[in-house]
């Protein structure tokens, strides 16, 4: 329950500091993007929605007690592994650049300008969700990545890569704010 706290708690302060910094940046300033191969402030938005939803059926199934684990899920050694070494390069404290798989990729173009409300409303279904699990062992239920079929971890390093994901993404958005370049409000 403590490891679900500390989670949760880390959503709200990451859905807060969205609500707090980000909501009165405009349309402008959203999609400015430092260079041309780096993102900007929606597309690092855009991108934790993105990449979030391809977990949701997941946790619905996990949520509704209907999730099965596969033989590979049972049975593969280095679950526990992968799951870590995955929510340290993910997370906040990640110091290498991580190439995005395309089914994560955010767009492109010009983003929406409502993407920070529509990430704040992404977070309060990412918290139901989560706490949907609160019941579960995440010790023991192994799931699979939505990217590759035979890359498996723990639930608790599955959440724990979503939660550390979000926060390393919003780190970044804060500091494209930071540079001299981005446009003043």
């Amino acid at each position: 329950m403590e490891l679900f706290s500390a989670w949760l708690s880390r959503l709200e302060q990451i859905k807060n500091t969205a609500q707090v910094e980000l909501s009165a940046l405009n349309s402008s300033q959203l999609n400015w993007k430092p260079a041309d191969k780096k993102w900007s402030i929606a597309q690092c938005l855009d991108h934790l929605i993105v990449s979030n939803e391809k977990y949701f059926a997941l946790l619905d199934k996990l949520a509704a007690g209907t999730y099965s684990m596969t033989f590979w899920e049972k049975y593969n050694p280095l679950s526990g592994y992968t799951g870590r070494k995955m929510a340290e390069s993910l997370g906040p404290k990640g110091i290498k650049p991580f190439v995005s798989p395309k089914i994560f990729e955010p767009g492109q173009s010009v983003i929406r300008n409502t993407i920070v409300n529509d990430f704040i409303q992404h977070q309060d279904k990412l918290i139901s969700k989560i706490l949907l699990l609160r019941d579960l062992n995440t010790d023991l239920l192994v799931v699979t990545s939505p990217v590759a079929p035979l890359i498996t971890y723990k639930l608790k390093d599955c959440i724990e890569i979503l939660v550390g994901h979000e926060e390393r993404h919003l780190l970044q958005a804060k500091r494209v704010m930071q540079l001299a370049e981005f446009p003043g409000i």
